[in-house]
């Protein structure tokens, strides 16, 4: 939240009528303390730039004679009446700050409101304000950025005119109780100098010494309502109470009710998951406070079906191949299979964060999330398109692709989404697989666990032509040489399956794309081997290769296969990247 600044005049030498209460924020605006003993004075015209103009006495005035000019040394004194002291202006700030009524919870958002006065006769130097701790009690904390320029260390700091005050309004939380209520120390600063210091003591609930419940029902609203009725109780789902440790958990009953009791006071971030048959809890994490008073005892958590009931998408790029520089064009299609209009349906792209093979520079056009979104009709499809650059790094994977999904918010649980994807020229590249079955679940590769003699097989994830297998040695690696560069699916043969989904992973000259990739299988049902394509014939006559090798073989040969049709909505591709430990 960025930080709302208001000025107002500590005295001013012209009055301006305005309202005696708090300023508006973000507007800068001078205004009369209610010193009734200073004179108005007239205000200043803005000064105007000198022009020259002919130094001509009046008509009637001859004109003076050049007066001779006298010099003397730097501090050489001529007989004349008395000294008068010369007073120089200068900036006097003091920093103030306040705090709400309380007493506030542990985890509550707290407002404080901070002032800067300057009440001396000059503009005071760009100042900062920083914030700490003043006692040995729980601490006070403010994000850095709720104090805009202000904020000491990042900020370029503020400058406040002579005879004007700054007003912040900053929010912080005391995460943690430490035994006594946070007393905050606010140092205004200028110049690495520290120029003034106030404390600010936080009124806080010791959480020790209330405690409430909290208690609520997660519901399905299956007649859209917005009601809970009979029988929309959501058995089952998970709940959980952040904020503190160990977490307090919990399951609905059959009735979709859950409760805790005898809660320290404070606000806790209550959580769900897992809710049954598809049911989206929204918001799934919300604050609720335990304040003694019985305001967390009813809670009411609906659920909604998700938007992938009614709502499908799919993606395609309109070229098969592109050039690095190129502009590519995507086609959006969204299908709308139930009853009532979709409405501001906006597409969320690329959340791996732009690193990759991922178009650049996209224009999403009416689909961005900051856009009023489309609308797809009950039972209607309608195609929308967008256009991204292909940047250089693709020629690194071989491809080009870009994910989104779907909905009128940014919240991707229940969104339908989909990836396209096309080949970028580039040469082939090994495949380094690793495969090992985590026996004690410990999320690591350790010495025991390497599974060989598995049947490995690449299937391209642009045509789903399967290019090449090799069987696994005895440390179970495989190796795939020469093969064309792009993405791929990868695919396994017998009694295994893949412990956490499908896997694709691009052959190419990226730095992932050249590491081994590590692959956990877990006993599954027995998948048959699938037969490789035979070759494309070349031109002009018959032709015969030699089946690949299972030990690792060169797939060069098969770059021939071509590019083919793209699969459309092929929502499983994602990047085939390993951190390496």
């Amino acid at each position: 939240m960025a930080a709302a600044f208001a000025l107002t005049a500590t005295f001013s030498a012209t009055a301006h009528a305005r309202e005696p209460d708090a300023p508006v924020t973000g507007i800068a605006e001078p205004a009369p303390t209610s010193a009734a003993d200073a004179p108005p004075v007239a205000a200043q015209p803005e000064a105007q730039p000198a022009e020259p103009s002919p130094a001509e006495p009046p008509a009637d005035i001859p004109p003076a004679e050049a007066q001779p000019v006298e010099t003397r040394p730097a501090g050489s004194r001529q007989a004349g009446p008395p000294d008068v002291p010369v007073v120089v202006p200068a900036a006097e700030l003091a920093i103030t700050a306040t705090v709400g009524t309380g007493p506030f919870l542990v985890g509550q958002t707290i407002p404080v409101r901070v002032t800067v006065a300057n009440t001396g006769g000059a503009d005071s130097p760009a100042v900062t304000v920083g914030q700490s701790s003043a006692g040995t009690g729980s601490s006070f904390h403010v994000p850095t950025a709720e104090w805009g320029d202000l904020a000491a260390g990042p900020g370029p700091g503020m400058v406040v005119p002579a005879g004007y005050e700054l007003v912040v309004t900053v929010h912080g939380q005391v995460r943690q109780w430490r035994g006594a209520a946070p007393l905050v120390r606010f140092d205004l600063r200028a110049g690495g100098r520290t120029l003034d210091v106030f404390e600010l003591p936080i009124p806080l609930v010791d959480p020790t010494s209330t405690t409430d419940d909290a208690a609520g029902l997660v519901y399905g609203d299956r007649n859209g309502n917005g009601a809970p009725d009979a029988g929309e109780g959501l058995a089952g789902v998970d709940v959980r109470l952040g904020g503190v440790d160990p977490a307090p958990t919990a399951k609905t009953d059959a009735e979709g009710r859950f409760r805790f009791a005898d809660l320290p006071a404070r606000v806790y971030l209550l959580s769900v998951a897992n809710a049954p048959d598809g049911w989206v809890v929204r918001p799934r994490d919300r604050e609720v406070e335990v304040d003694g008073r019985g305001s967390a005892a009813d809670l009411v958590l609906r659920g909604d079906r998700p938007l992938t009931d009614h709502l499908t998408a799919t993606m395609r790029f309109t070229g098969d191949l592109y050039q690095v520089g190129d502009r590519a064009e995507v086609r959006v299609t969204l299908t709308n299979t139930g009853t009532a209009d979709l409405t501001g349906l906006k597409a969320y792209c690329d959340r791996s964060g732009g690193e990759g093979p991922e178009l650049r520079d996209v224009d999403l056009g009416e689909l961005a999330p900051d856009a009023a979104g489309v609308t797809v009709p009950a039972g209607q499809t309608r195609t929308f398109a967008f256009s991204g650059g292909v940047s250089d790094e693709t020629a690194q994977y071989g491809a080009v692709t870009y994910a989104c999904d779907f909905g009128p918010e940014d919240e991707p649980e229940d969104h339908p989404g989909a990836r396209a994807v096309a080949r970028v020229p580039a040469p082939p590249a090994d495949v380094r697989i690793a495969l090992h079955h985590d026996r004690d679940g410990d999320q690591a590769f350790d010495a025991g666990e390497e599974l060989p003699d598995v049947v490995v097989g690449l299937k391209d994830a642009i045509s789903g032509v399967l290019v090449a297998k090799a069987r696994s040695d005895a440390e179970g690696r495989v190796l795939f040489e020469d093969v064309p560069a792009g993405p791929y699916e990868v695919r396994v043969y017998g009694p295994w399956r893949f412990r956490d989904g499908g896997v694709v992973l691009f052959a190419g000259s990226c730095g992932n794309c050249q590491a081994e990739r590590w692959i956990a299988l877990v006993p599954g049902p027995d998948v048959p081997e699938e037969e490789l394509p035979a070759p494309a014939p070349s031109g002009g006559g018959s032709h015969t290769t030699t089946p690949l090798a299972r030990t690792g073989a060169s797939v060069r040969e098969l770059t021939g296969l071509g590019v083919l049709a793209l699969v459309a909505g092929c929502g499983a591709l994602v990047a085939g990247r390993r951190r390496t430990a």
